[in-house]
């Protein structure tokens, strides 16, 4: 069963680090913020994605382990670290994340981020109506498969013993760094104060190139 990552990032922490980091960087502009956030979330990324290539060190059930349940490990991992980047850079732009719009809109990001196309069409239609139930969840899989997180098509490079485990690490490395810059577009060229309602604003998706030819 698909899990929704947004329901699970601690929002209180997501504020209070990025808070800390604002302080602590109060000289730097916000998209500056935004990409000390990005990077260190895509050394998270590529942790995950080394991680998840580990068991095919051992030969034979080894290699089963990593193409299968690794791969489950890597779209967990990588659906958290990226619903968890998104709402960072909201929040380095003063979206408030107790409003439901957030977590909306950040969605509505990240299909943006994507280009998912059909999905972020029907992901937006389903943020509008809430963050719950099966038919969001679906379209939220989707979503996070089309950015490059399905890691079945790399499962090749996942069962190489040892060098899988940088190529995967490279891979999620680069997606969520690319994932990242398109995010930080966004949040740039929508600046809201303080009072900002949460309303969601319509989003284009064509912009990600998911390395398919």
């Amino acid at each position: 069963m698909f899990i929704n990552p947004f329901e699970y990032v601690d929002k209180k922490n997501v504020k209070k680090r990025v808070e800390k980091l604002k302080k602590k960087k109060k000289n730097m502009a916000p998209e500056d913020i935004c990409r000390l956030l990005v990077k260190k979330k895509s050394r998270w990324c590529a942790a995950a994605g080394a991680l998840s290539s580990l068991p095919a060190s051992v030969p034979g059930l080894g290699t089963l382990v990593a193409a299968f349940l690794g791969t489950a490990f890597d779209i967990a991992a990588m659906g958290y670290f990226t619903a968890e980047m998104v709402l960072e850079v909201a929040s380095c732009f003063n979206r408030r994340l107790d409003i439901p719009g957030t977590s909306r809109e950040a969605v509505w990001v990240l299909a943006s981020a994507v280009g998912a196309g059909a999905a972020g069409k029907g992901l937006a239609k389903a943020a509008s109506a809430g963050l719950s139930g099966p038919a969001f969840s679906g379209l939220l899989q989707r979503l996070l498969l089309a950015a490059g997180i399905r890691a079945t098509r790399s499962t090749f490079l996942r069962i190489i013993p040892f060098a899988g485990m940088l190529a995967m690490g490279a891979v999620n490395y680069y997606t969520c760094q690319r994932l990242g810059s398109l995010i930080i577009e966004y949040y740039s060229l929508h600046i809201y104060d303080e009072k900002w309602d949460g309303k969601t604003i319509e989003v284009k998706g064509e912009v990600a190139d998911n390395g398919e030819n």
